[in-house]
């Protein structure tokens, strides 16, 4: 029997073990896009006379500039997928490709490992250059310097400017990646299939992003909007419940611990008082006193804090909120628009929105594991009875 306990002990402190990694993937994944927001379109359809695209940038643009006061740094990305970049002999390679508006990388990091990024003026002279990852340039130019490399990208040469750190991307179906101007993009008409505009804001309240959302659905609408702190603090739900049921149990424990202690206290002056007068004793019991009042007070802080943070989310997910609480069809209504929001049949995504769903998963199966670790190790201290003093006992 105590071979059995001691089996599903190890096995449960790896579960927790498990779980807390995959917690710990999670949350880092997901902390990845703090303060971005994005608003994902499909892209023009190219035509042989070429232009749609930067029409479109120029307009996005504009949009971007009417809400610049609330926001950090605004672009506009558009991306394909399974693009084929050749360079000469040297074989070919599947890439996702970004053509990239002006202040771009003020948004979207890359690290440069050698050369340059597309800079402003590759945008304003539709300059065929391009920018790939360092696995390509290896394939491609054996160990020669890349840089000024020729590349082909559906049939246009481009010259390579610069490149970037690479490997296997979390959200992307190709390898590699690589980026060009927005405007070569179009004038060479390249078949983009998004574009994305993306900003970063400091805007810890919700404001900037509605803005931004009501702005360019105003202006072309059926797009998918992402604000990837809200999407952060949705998919650490499960943590926040985990936390806000611990944390519940452990002040309750706390209490129950103060008032035995406080109890006890009182057993113990009520047993002096049959032989010591009280004013003997009144400095001890002041003591006692002032103490458990400063220990009532820390837990009421505490469960102050742990009911702020219970309620937080509603700042942020204000359409979880119905108009009337108490009003049943107030309710409904306000569940029926969450579910229409979720309905979309067609839902547009970036490499940002795909990572953070991974982390979302990671996290949730993490918190699956370790709250089945913790049950198989047993019930936490803090969840036990706490016995209290018996007035009859001498102390």
């Amino acid at each position: 029997m105590a071979t059995n306990k001691t089996v599903k002990k190890h096995r449960g402190t790896l579960a927790l073990l498990l779980g807390v990694l995959l917690m710990a993937a999670g949350c880092i994944l997901l902390t990845r896009y703090g303060g971005r927001l994005e608003y994902i379109l499909t892209a023009p359809a190219a035509t042989q006379e070429g232009g749609e695209l930067n029409a479109f940038y120029e307009d996005a643009q504009k949009q971007i500039a009417a809400i610049a006061d609330s926001i950090e740094a605004g672009a506009v990305g558009a991306r394909a997928q399974g693009m084929m970049l050749t360079a000469g002999e040297s074989g070919s390679a599947e890439a996702t490709v970004y053509a990239v508006g002006s202040g771009y990388f003020d948004v979207v990091h890359e690290t440069l490992l050698s050369g340059r990024l597309i800079s402003e003026a590759d945008i304003k002279r539709k300059e065929n250059v391009i920018v790939i990852d360092e696995s390509v340039a290896l394939s491609f130019f054996a160990g020669d310097d890349p840089l000024n490399g020729k590349v082909t990208l559906n049939g246009i040469e481009y010259e390579v400017a610069g490149v970037i750190k690479g490997g296997r991307r979390l959200g992307e179906t190709d390898e590699h990646v690589a980026y060009i101007p927005i405007t070569a993009a179009s004038g060479n008409t390249l078949a983009m299939q998004t574009v994305e505009i993306v900003a970063k804001t400091n805007d810890s309240t919700t404001g900037s992003a509605i803005l931004m959302r009501d702005s360019l659905e105003a202006w072309r609408g059926g797009g998918s909007f992402y604000n990837y702190d809200k999407l952060t603090m949705g998919a650490m739900m499960p943590l926040r419940w985990i936390a806000l049921f611990a944390g519940a149990a452990f002040l309750l424990s706390l209490l129950a611990r103060l008032n035995a202690a406080a109890w006890g206290r009182i057993c113990y002056y009520a047993e002096q008082l049959k032989t010591r007068y009280a004013r003997d004793m009144i400095g001890g019991m002041a003591a006692s006193v002032l103490l458990c009042l400063l220990g009532y007070a820390a837990l009421a802080g505490a469960a102050f804090l742990l009911a702020q943070f219970v309620i937080a989310p509603l700042y942020v997910f204000t359409e979880w909120v119905p108009e009337v609480v108490v009003e049943l069809k107030s309710v409904t209504s306000r569940f029926w628009s969450l579910n229409r929001t979720n309905s979309a049949a067609v839902r547009l995504v970036s490499r940002a929105y795909c990572v953070t769903e991974t982390g979302q998963g990671l996290l949730r199966w993490g918190a699956i594991a370790s709250l089945l670790g913790a049950a198989m190790n047993g019930i936490p201290f803090f969840c036990r009875k706490v016995e209290m003093p018996n007035m009859n006992k001498e102390r």
